[in-house]
Formats: C-alpha cells, structure tokens, sequence
C-alpha cells in the first residue's frame, strides 16, 4: 500500500482551487467542513485549510498534519476526488493522530449521507 503524500496528491493551482469551491459539493460536519469534486482522473488530490482562529502556527500545523496523515492513510477512499478539508476551531484540542481519524470518520459519514440522499450531484 502506497503511504505517500507526493506532489500529485497536493491541490495547489489556484485556478483548482477556485473551481473546487465554485463546482464542488460543501459537506458538513461537526469539527470540520469539506468541498468534495468529482473528477475523471482517479488520483486523489487533498487541501487542508486551517484558519487562525484554530490557533497558532504550532497548533494549525499540527491540524494541517493530522489531515494528512488521515488523507495518506485512507487514500482508497477520496480516487477520483479532490477534497477540501477545512478544520475548524474546536479540533485544536484533539491529539494528531485523533485528528486524522476523526476527520476521515467524519468526511466517510457525511460523504455517504450525500451519495445517498435524492440529489446526489455528479456522486
């Protein structure tokens, strides 16, 4: 199993970014928040957003790692997706390793819930 967290699963261009949160679906969840797009290439591509009002810089960039770890882990998950996953204030308390389970545990629920409703969006 691949564990990498390489080039081609970083959503950097700004025009990729910029369409993911003008066509992508917003999911909810209690600590974070997600914009899941639907793509031909099967590749998964991650952006974790995590604002100042996490923290500070230690503590985003503990946040920002426990996202990742999350995303390298259950990479099977997100093929064909991008996904933004944007932490909110709350998760600041939560160990690393606790952030990268919560988060995919809580992106799967939501996810789920979406793919199953009436107006599934491209899903």
């Amino acid at each position: 199993m691949d564990f990498s967290f390489g080039r081609e699963h970083r959503l950097t261009r700004q025009r990729d970014i910029e369409r993911l949160f003008r066509e992508g679906r917003k999911l909810e969840g209690r600590l974070f928040s997600f914009r899941v797009r639907w793509k031909e290439d099967p590749n998964p591509r991650l952006l974790a957003v995590v604002g100042k009002k996490v923290g500070k810089a230690v503590v985003r960039n503990r946040v920002k790692r426990g996202i990742r770890e999350g995303f390298r882990h259950h990479k099977e998950l997100f093929k064909h997706l991008d996904v933004a996953v944007i932490a909110r204030p709350e998760v600041a308390c939560l160990q690393p390793g606790a952030i990268a389970e919560e988060w995919v545990r809580e992106f799967q629920e939501v996810y789920d819930g979406a793919r199953n409703g009436a107006n599934t969006g491209g899903f």
